[in-house]
């Protein structure tokens, strides 16, 4: 029998999080294995269905909720492709609604060009606040193997100038000819479009981020953890993108009381920001079931300063706030 996962987002997923767990190459899991490296390449771009023992490993190796979750979109087709027999019976998935969905905007199963980049730049907390602000509103897909997609969205009333002044010259820093497309919206959104197969290079092959929606599986990337250094930039680009500053003004307080707050459905991304919070903070933590949001508080004008001395804020959205009560 083989397996079919009919989202492709969620079978590279897979693969992403085998390598992850085991933490070794494909060239080196393949020797276990007694598979070819280009063999898992067939497999996670779905050109080749993945041998049941195979995909029953990989579920093994990973933790019960992803496991669950790739269940959802996997279902089982006998070994001579012919009529299915049977499937994973919780789990009924339309595929052709799938493949209509592909041909208008999901991630080309194959990128058939291969140009490769050379990145000569070394890691620096203004490229690490820029993959935090990309952490926190940034998306990138390619689109019909050709449309090179990298996009960030916000409040043109309060994001537009950290975008101008901050996020876009940090990326021509690092790519001098890219130009961006800046969208207004009505109900004061904003989009801030890339169209660059260079800058997607940097986010997928240098960062190792997987192109297509990223909200429930982005993470900080290891380039970025193997240095410790560069953290809380990091923290800074993703807070000053999806976080936020609130005061809390009840007459309880003699003065405005501060609450720095994130959420995120990420898990990995929470747990990640909570472990490398703590070392300094005193921080409130919380899982919303029935939203399914992680959250993250850090309260008190005494941490407040202390975030202000470690981390701070680049988003005037954010400087704004704190000066009015300062």
């Amino acid at each position: 029998m083989k397996i079919k996962i009919s989202d492709d987002n969620m079978r590279k997923k897979l693969f992403y999080l085998v390598k992850n767990n085991l933490n070794k190459s494909w060239k080196e899991i393949g020797k276990e294995l007694d598979l070819p490296k280009y063999t898992f390449e067939r497999y996670r771009s779905g050109s080749s269905l993945i041998p049941k023992k195979l995909f029953l490993y990989f579920l093994n190796v990973l933790n019960k909720s992803d496991r669950v979750e790739i269940l959802k979109f996997s279902k089982e087709f006998p070994d001579n492709y012919g009529q299915v027999k049977g499937g994973i019976a919780a789990y009924k998935i339309n595929f052709e609604k799938f493949r209509e969905g592909r041909k208008k905007a999901a991630i080309s199963n194959k990128i058939r060009m291969r140009k490769t980049f050379t990145f000569d730049i070394e890691l620096s907390p203004e490229i690490c606040e820029l993959i935090g602000a990309f952490i926190g509103d940034g998306f990138f897909n390619c689109y019909r193997n050709k449309l090179y997609q990298i996009e960030f969205s916000g409040d043109s009333r309060y994001d537009l100038d950290y975008y101008n002044n901050r996020i876009i010259p940090i990326i021509k820093e690092i790519i001098p000819d890219i130009n961006p497309r800046i969208y207004k919206r009505e109900a004061n959104s904003v989009r801030i479009v890339f169209y660059s197969k260079k800058l997607f290079c940097f986010l997928r092959d240098y960062f190792s981020f997987t192109p297509g929606r990223k909200t429930h599986i982005v993470k900080i990337p290891e380039k970025i953890l193997n240095n410790i250094e560069f953290i809380y930039p990091t923290i800074r680009g993703i807070f000053d993108t999806d976080g936020g500053v609130f005061f809390d003004k009840r007459s309880r307080y003699k003065k405005p009381y501060p609450r720095i707050i994130f959420q995120t459905v990420s898990e990995n991304l929470y747990r990640q920001i909570v472990k490398y919070l703590t070392k300094d903070f005193k921080i409130y933590s919380f899982f919303n079931k029935k939203r399914k949001v992680y959250g993250i508080e850090i309260y008190g004008h005494n941490q407040l300063k202390k975030w202000m001395s470690l981390i701070g804020f680049s988003n005037r959205r954010h400087l704004n706030k704190i000066a009015s009560i300062a």
